[in-house]
């Protein structure tokens, strides 16, 4: 019986170191899980975080597409409405030039020239002078913008002039255009001259 006991007794001690060891594996594994959920959570939110940025810089180029798509869609159109515009203001055709313009900017005659006045704005700008002494040549369209934000196309365009004697003016003039949609139609919303 004492040779039982004494077996039970070893079984039993053995048994116990076993489960004790076990125990101490499983506390550190335990940590060590701990850690790898720690580091696993971490470049978890760094990869979201970067997930975010790669989205907004997707939206980012996905705007500047449809702006660069926008352009190129209405350059035909904006840039023939700027040709009328330029053969209606170097003829003197009011008419015309009613049509291209919003009803933001009137025209006016005064001493045998036309003027565009651009409500809330303090200076006229001169359209035509009837009795002038410079003759239209030619015109050339320097530079096309889309603004996304206000939904407007900026056109810039150089003039060439040359005097009675058929000699260039010099410098040309610059003539900037602003075009929005309004009620379906393209309008110039804001003009201005410069040398």
């Amino acid at each position: 019986m004492k040779k039982i006991f004494l077996l039970l007794f070893l079984c039993s001690f053995m048994l116990l170191t076993a489960c004790t060891q076990s125990a101490n594996s499983i506390n550190e594994n335990d940590s060590q899980l701990e850690e790898e959920n720690k580091d696993l959570t971490k470049r978890l939110n760094d990869k979201e975080i970067q997930l975010k940025e790669l989205t907004q810089s997707v939206e980012e180029l996905n705007n500047q597409i449809d702006q660069f798509n926008k352009e190129k869609e209405s350059f035909a159109i904006i840039s023939n409405l700027s040709n009328d515009f330029v053969i209606a203001h170097t003829t003197g055709d009011k008419e015309r030039l009613y049509q291209l313009l919003s009803e933001d900017i009137t025209l006016e005659e005064r001493d045998n020239k036309l003027y565009a006045q651009i409500k809330e704005s303090v200076s006229d700008w001169l359209l035509f002078d009837y009795h002038g002494e410079t003759k239209f040549d030619n015109w050339v369209i320097q530079g096309y913008q889309y603004v996304n934000e206000t939904n407007t196309y900026s056109v810039f365009i150089r003039e060439f002039y040359s005097d009675l004697n058929g000699e260039s003016v010099s410098p040309p003039t610059f003539l900037g255009l602003t075009f929005k949609l309004q009620d379906e139609e393209w309008k110039i919303i804001s003009l201005e001259f410069d040398v």
